[in-house]
């Protein structure tokens, strides 16, 4: 995985990027310490590592009342804390905002593909809203192509399977 800095739009991406290289590796991060310390590994710069440094402190810390470390607890605390400092604000507000602003840029693969991604994390699964958000996104030229096309399709799929024929 990449180091992570604390940027809050990058921090989902490296969770699941963190999970799947620790999926991977089960054997060697078979504990909560040993999948904490690697994720923590990863946070040199920024925001990300003033908590860091507070997170190994904090962990190194005599606690009074049992005379030992406090130690990181589990992988989940760890991540609840992780996200609850690092999430976006407003998440579901920052993706609409993303889907509302997209645009069609030269590679129409990549639009559908940050479209859908978009749609998934907003959870906006009608066709109707989809179809939109989707035609407000699309080049003026390749959206009267489609709106001139026989047979608009009633479902996405079909959708961006007619916006890359007649693109």
């Amino acid at each position: 995985p990449p180091d992570f800095s604390g940027n809050r739009d990058e921090t989902m991406k490296f969770v699941r990027l963190i999970t799947l290289y620790l999926d991977i590796n089960s054997e060697i991060y078979d504990t909560n310490t040993r999948k904490i310390a690697f994720t923590l590994s990863f946070m040199k710069e920024g925001t990300a590592a003033a908590w860091m440094e507070d997170t190994i402190a904090y962990a190194h810390e005599l606690n009074p009342a049992t005379n030992h470390p406090n130690g990181y607890g589990t992988w989940d605390q760890f991540l609840t804390h992780f996200e609850e400092a690092f999430n976006p604000i407003d998440s579901a507000g920052t993706v609409l905002h993303k889907l509302h602003a997209l645009k069609q840029g030269s590679d129409l693969s990549e639009y559908i593909s940050t479209f859908k991604q978009l749609c998934n994390r907003a959870e906006i699964y009608s066709f109707n809203a989809q179809k939109d958000y989707f035609i407000r996104g699309l080049k003026p030229a390749l959206l009267s192509k489609l709106c001139n096309s026989r047979d608009i399709p009633i479902e996405m799929e079909a959708m961006y399977k007619k916006v890359i024929s007649i693109e």
